[in-house]
């Protein structure tokens, strides 16, 4: 039987993102920023997480899956079935690294010979902008490349919280929305999903705290068999 809050959420349209980047590029962080309003800097995760939570955009409340790809367990530059599995994609690089920049740059090259096939938004995201006198990469390299592929870009710090995060992950979400109420069938009744492991806690030692404040929401180890799983039944 369903409970209330499965009830309530059955109908939200759902929104999938894929977080990508290189490791150490703070991917984590800026998600459980985003999700909680809270900043952990330490994470030991070398397997893809998936975070499920409901957010309201524009006054409109919004079944958000957030998948967190592992730099670690990478053996390929452009993680397929996690690209296929999502309705949009935020990469992410540090400012302090320039070969995290040049990942970066890679995954969207990739992202682009694939969008014959694949179409989404893509948003470019400078992460670690509170550490200017360490920067390697220069703002305008960042914003010439996203107005080169096409795609929305922000410069943000999730250690100082600011603005820019939130309306990164917000206007990607805004886009998919939109895109939503274009079909009649909606993002979120157009897949199902399947997880078959479930943990009640983040990796790493500030993990218990931070799940507690989740809101409501989901951390998962996600498979790439899950993921295959779910694109078949689109």
């Amino acid at each position: 039987m369903k409970t209330e809050t499965e009830k309530s959420t059955t109908n939200l349209t759902r929104v999938r993102i894929a977080v990508l980047g290189k490791v150490n590029v703070g991917k984590s962080a800026l998600t459980v920023r985003f999700l909680t309003r809270r900043y952990i800097g330490e994470y030991r995760s070398n397997t893809d997480l998936l975070y499920r939570q409901t957010v309201t955009i524009n006054n409109t409340p919004l079944e958000v899956e957030i998948i967190d790809v592992s730099g670690e367990t990478r053996d390929c530059i452009l993680p397929e079935e996690q690209v296929q599995w999502s309705d949009g994609c935020i990469i992410v690089y540090s400012i302090t690294d320039r070969d995290s920049f040049n990942y970066a740059l890679d995954t969207l090259e990739n992202l682009h010979k694939m969008r014959s096939s694949i179409q989404i938004p893509i948003t470019l995201l400078g992460n670690k902008a509170d550490l200017e006198h360490l920067r390697k990469v220069d703002v305008k390299e960042g914003r010439n490349i996203a107005a080169q592929y096409g795609c929305q870009f922000y410069e943000a710090s999730v250690a100082e919280n600011s603005n820019e995060l939130y309306q990164a992950f917000e206007a990607i979400m805004n886009e998919l929305k939109c895109t939503s109420s274009n079909n009649t069938n909606g993002i979120g009744r157009l897949r199902k999903f399947s997880v078959t492991k479930m943990i009640g806690t983040l990796i790493g030692k500030e993990s218990n705290k931070n799940h507690q404040h989740m809101q409501g929401g989901t951390v998962m180890v996600i498979q790439r068999s899950d993921l295959h799983k779910s694109r078949d039944t689109k």
